[in-house]
Parts: structure tokens; C-alpha cells; sequence
């Protein structure tokens, strides 16, 4: 029988609460900020360590997912502690309209969507580590000279074949993964990155967003500064290229709207 859309509210409810908790507990899909791992000393990294910080839907068309599930770690760590506004209710997000859409027998017939998710911790090289996992389907690995140690060919595991990526949160990541993802035409969907310098589609032609550009909220800073009638003003940014680009912005229009 189906359920009328008062009967069927509590039940989204109750199933987001479930998943978030789901999530935040669960220490083999997003570890806290000192993991314990086993280690191999012959390479000096955890065996598991592609998928510690991945979530990953098998389906027929897979997408690719970038979202600061932690914050920036410190001493050496590369991820702190879990972000749940911007990082983990962002990744709910995404997993919630791919179920949506799986459940939907009209929007894509026989196709159901598959994900493979990763966590930036809101660091761009970090990130740009665990992007690689999106171009290992389309790199080709040559095994020729490789034997077991019983003398067979080796046997490599088919990666993923990402088709896109949604992500990621930052500009200063975005830049770095866009950087390798337009070397494997895989497009790219940002929906929070408003950095101007990804506006330039000669550099970026396979990134696009959901966000304006900074360089609105330039024009809107500016516009505030000839309304009051202003004509010094201090400006303050953060590290990286969101606020950077963003002052540069507003200096570059404050110096066109000076020379009128």
C-alpha cells in the first residue's frame, strides 16, 4: 500500500537519522583522526588504505564523489575531526538522490547508478591522492614483465570507470583534482567552489558548478563601499584560493570603479 505524504515524511526522517549515525560510527568508512591501521613495513602504508577514507555503490553507471567528510588534521595527520554540516550531511546528499533516483522506474529504466566516494579532508593534496582512484579504469596497466611467485601473470583487479565527479567543497581542491580529472575528459561538478580562476574554461573545460563565482560577492562588497559613500577600506582573507582570488577580486573592481 502506498504511503500518503504525511505517512511518508517521518519515514525520510527517520531513515536520514539512521544514515548519519551510520556514517559517523562506523570507523572503517570514516576513520577518526588517528586511525589505528596495520601497517606493512616492506611499503610503509596500510594495505587498505584506498578504501579507509571511501564509500563505494556498485552499480551500472558509477559516479565519482569529493566531500570534506573531515577537517583538516595537524602534527603530520592528514585529517581531523568529522564536519557534519559541510561534509557529512553534503555526502548524505548525494547517496540520498542516487537512491531516488534508482527508485525511479521512468528516469532511468534498467540503469541503476552507482558511486564511488572519497573524503578530502579538506586538504587539496590530500585530496588529489585519493582522486587517482577516478583514472585507474582509464590508465593501462602494463603486466608483462610482472610475475607471481609462482611464475603466472598477474591478475589486476578492474577499477571503477567513473564517468563524472561531484565535488569538491573547497576551490583550492577543486583546482588540484580538476587539474588531473580534464586530462581524462572525466567532467566535473563543483557544489561549492566560487574561486574566479575556475571560471577560465580554457584551463578548466571540464569543470563546471552550481555556485556563482566570488566575483559577485566582489560586486556586492564594492557596491556596499560606493553606497556609503566610502573611500578607505580594509580587506582580511583566508589562506588559499577562496579568499585570495576573492580580494583580488574586489581590488581589481574598486580600481575599475576608481577609474570611471
Amino acid at each position: 500500500m502506498a504511503l500518503s505524504e504525511p505517512q511518508r515524511l517521518p519515514s525520510l526522517l527517520a531513515t536520514r537519522h539512521f544514515l548519519f549515525h551510520f556514517l559517523a560510527s562506523c570507523s572503517w568508512l570514516l576513520p577518526l583522526a588517528s586511525p589505528q591501521r596495520i601497517t606493512d613495513p616492506a611499503i610503509g602504508t596500510a594495505p587498505n588504505q584506498e578504501y579507509a577514507h571511501s564509500i563505494r555503490l556498485e552499480g551500472d553507471i558509477i559516479l565519482g564523489g569529493l566531500f570534506p567528510v573531515h577537517s583538516r588534521g595537524g602534527g603530520g595527520v592528514p585529517c581531523g575531526e568529522l564536519k557534519k554540516e559541510k561534509g557529512i550531511h553534503r555526502l548524505e546528499a548525494m547517496m540520498f538522490a542516487i537512491d531516488l533516483i534508482n527508485k525511479d522506474t521512468e528516469l532511468l529504466p534498467n540503469i541503476t547508478l552507482g558511486a564511488r566516494i572519497l573524503d578530502t579532508c579538506s586538504r587539496d593534496t590530500y585530496a588529489l591522492e585519493q582522486s587517482l582512484t577516478f583514472v585507474q579504469a582509464l590508465i593501462e596497466k602494463d603486466g608483462s614483465d610482472v610475475r607471481c611467485a609462482n611464475g603466472d601473470l598477474p591478475i589486476f583487479a578492474k577499477p571503477d570507470k567513473i564517468v563524472g565527479v561531484i565535488g569538491a567543497a573547497a576551490s583550492s581542491v577543486s583546482i588540484m583534482v580538476a587539474n588531473i580529472l580534464r586530462l581524462f575528459k572525466i567532467p566535473q561538478i563543483s557544489y561549492a567552489s566560487t574561486a574566479p580562476e575556475l571560471s577560465d574554461n580554457t584551463r578548466y573545460d571540464f569543470f563546471s558548478r552550481v555556485v556563482p563565482p566570488d566575483s559577485y560577492q566582489a560586486q556586492a562588497m564594492m557596491d556596499i563601499v560606493t553606497a556609503m559613500g566610502w573611500n578607505y577600506v580594509s580587506t582580511l582573507a583566508s589562506e588559499g584560493n577562496y579568499g585570495e582570488s576573492g580580494v583580488e577580486a574586489f581590488v581589481q573592481i574598486s580600481r575599475e570603479t576608481g577609474e570611471r
